[in-house]
Formats: structure tokens, C-alpha cells, sequence
């Protein structure tokens, strides 16, 4: 392995097991320490990679922000628009229960947690929100479109109510630990959307 390689995978690493602390914990509840012992690398490596807790805490934002994007992209699958939506919803659900419920949602948190004190991580959180809400309501206007959504909502409204009553399901699966606070979210986004139960 060439020391190129090597160093794109000690950071990719770095980021990795810090995206899942800062997820348990939080940013600020996350010591340098903590990191250092959970990557086993050493401070001068962890400083050559990233120059201050704050670049890493960027870093790992904005990798979780295209790992997101991906899989809303291959979520959004179905023979309709509508579907497409539900679809995604329950890949959000599953990713939720292959963590086990612990942790929650990284934008969630460190939207709480950080965007009235960090205008950078802030911009990161915003962008995943918007991205977010605009692939739904690409979806929705489509569902208006063929005829298939009777809603009076419109799709931007309604597409970040999907948003919210998915983050708030997440949050709600996280304090029970199971998914039937996410599984009754997705019967209300159902419901929002006209569809049988």
C-alpha cells in the first residue's frame, strides 16, 4: 500500500469512528481523547489529517451528508411517485434498526446541538434539509402531476412535513428503542399522502 493510499485510509478511518462518537455524544461531548483512543492512531497523525476538532467535525458532516444523498438517490424507488416517497421513509427506518435505535440521526443532533453556535456546521445541516426536502418534493410535484396526490398541501410544505415526521420518528424510535415510533410516522406521511394504510 503506497503512502498516499495509506493516509486517504487512516483519514477515512478517523472519520468513520468519529461520525459514530460524535452520533452517541455529541460534538462537543466528544474529547480529542475519546477520539484518539476509538481510532488508535496517534495526536500528531490525528492533527496531520485534520488541523482542529472542528475541521474533523466538518469532515465527518459532510461525508455522512454524501452517504445520505446516496442512499435517499437508490431509496427512492417505486412503480410511482408516491411510493418512491414511502420507499425512501422506510430505508430510513431500516438504517434506524440496523443501529439498533442508538444514536439517532447525526443532522438531527448536531442541528440542536450546533447550528445556533457554528454557521459552518450549520450550512452543512441546512444543505442536507434542503436537499432532502427538494428530492421529496421532485416527487410530489410529479405524484400532482399524474394525479395521484389529492392533497391540499403543497409539495414543499409537504414535503418538509415528511422530513419532520421522519426526524421526529427517528427520535422517538431512539427513547423506545424499537421502530414503531417511525413505523406510526410512516403510516401518518402515508396518510399525508392519500394512500391506504
Amino acid at each position: 500500500m503506497n503512502e498516499k493510499r495509506k493516509g486517504e485510509v487512516t483519514r477515512e478511518h478517523i472519520i468513520r469512528q468519529s461520525r459514530r462518537l460524535f452520533t452517541l455524544h455529541g460534538f462537543q461531548n466528544t474529547s480529542i481523547n475519546a477520539i484518539i483512543e476509538a481510532t488508535g492512531v496517534k495526536k500528531g497523525n490525528l492533527y496531520y489529517h485534520f488541523p482542529s476538532k472542528e475541521a474533523l467535525g466538518l469532515a465527518v458532516l459532510l461525508d455522512a451528508r454524501d452517504e445520505f444523498f446516496q442512499i435517499l438517490e437508490e431509496s427512492l424507488q417505486g412503480e410511482d411517485p408516491l411510493s418512491r416517497v414511502v420507499n425512501s421513509c422506510r430505508v430510513i427506518m431500516d438504517l434506524m434498526q440496523e443501529a439498533n435505535f442508538v444514536g439517532g440521526c447525526l443532522f438531527g443532533n448536531t442541528a440542536l446541538e450546533m447550528t445556533d453556535t457554528n454557521s459552518r456546521f450549520a450550512g452543512i445541516i441546512r444543505e442536507v434539509f434542503s436537499s432532502w426536502s427538494d428530492l421529496l418534493e421532485k416527487n410530489l410535484r410529479q405524484a400532482c402531476e399524474d394525479g395521484l396526490l389529492a392533497s391540499r398541501i403543497p409539495p414543499p410544505a409537504l414535503a418538509t412535513a415528511v422530513v419532520a415526521i421522519m426526524e421526529g420518528g427517528i427520535m422517538i424510535s431512539r427513547v423506545y428503542k424499537n421502530r414503531s415510533g417511525l413505523e406510526d410516522c410512516i403510516l401518518a406521511v402515508r396518510a399525508l399522502l392519500g394512500l391506504e394504510r
